[in-house]
């Protein structure tokens, strides 16, 4: 009989594994990613230039909710993620935003079971949903956007599946910009990745029609959305 494959909460709860992760990082030691962070803080201060809480799924080093706490510098935040090994870590990079940010461990599949409160303005997630399948991708934005206030923003920078002839192309070319300083230990994936589709669905079905892509490169897009205001 075929062993089960571990689950994506079980891969990242490993301390081993968070840390191997962390160390072998290359968009993380590149910071390549500082863009579309911008991207999504400039955005969402364009129409709501005072959030009050944001709430960042699957948050790892808090990277992410870091720039959203800078830009918006009387917003209290919410940390949370599976892994005690990132838990350590983040207390480490947000301890400049002192008791403005509230930490919490939990699986992104199980959000109101870890704590995380309603009424976030933005909630935020990152390189966390490509390791669902479509309908646990649906179910996680479905459950997210309950969580936003009237007029709230669903954020979500992450991996797509394009179809093979592109994801080799992506992958070929995306290696001539970096490389990791050692290799990123291999972890648990669905097969094929959710599509840019995918994605776009669940958030509408989630309630929120008032969704784009705003950026991509390669196969990493960030997905926004806003829940409606009445």
């Amino acid at each position: 009989m075929r062993q089960q494959e571990p689950s994506a909460a079980e891969v990242w709860s490993d301390p081993v594994f968070a840390t191997a992760w962390l160390g072998g990082d290359p968009q993380g030691e590149h910071d390549l990613l500082q863009l579309p962070r911008t991207i999504a803080a400039q955005l969402v201060a364009d129409e709501t230039p005072e959030p009050r809480l944001i709430v960042d799924i699957a948050s790892g080093a808090g990277k992410f909710l870091s720039v959203l706490l800078t830009a918006f510098p009387e917003a209290r935040g919410v940390w949370m993620d599976v892994s005690d090994t990132m838990l350590k870590q983040a207390r480490k990079d947000l301890a400049g935003f002192g008791d403005r940010v509230f930490y919490t461990v939990g699986d992104m599949q199980a959000l109101r079971a870890a704590g995380v409160p309603d009424g976030a303005d933005v909630v935020l997630s990152s390189r966390a949903s490509h390791h669902l399948d479509r309908a646990q991708l649906h179910a996680f934005y479905a459950e997210a956007a309950g969580l936003l206030a009237p007029g709230g923003w669903l954020v979500n920078l992450d991996h797509i599946g394009p179809e093979d002839i592109w994801d080799r192309r992506y992958r070929s070319v995306r290696g001539k910009h970096w490389s990791p300083r050692k290799p990123a230990p291999a972890h648990h994936h669905n097969y094929p990745l959710t599509s840019m589709d995918d994605h776009l669905d669940g958030y509408r079905a989630a309630g929120l029609t008032d969704v784009d892509v705003a950026w991509k490169a390669f196969y990493t897009c960030l997905f926004l959305g806003r829940r409606p205001q009445g």
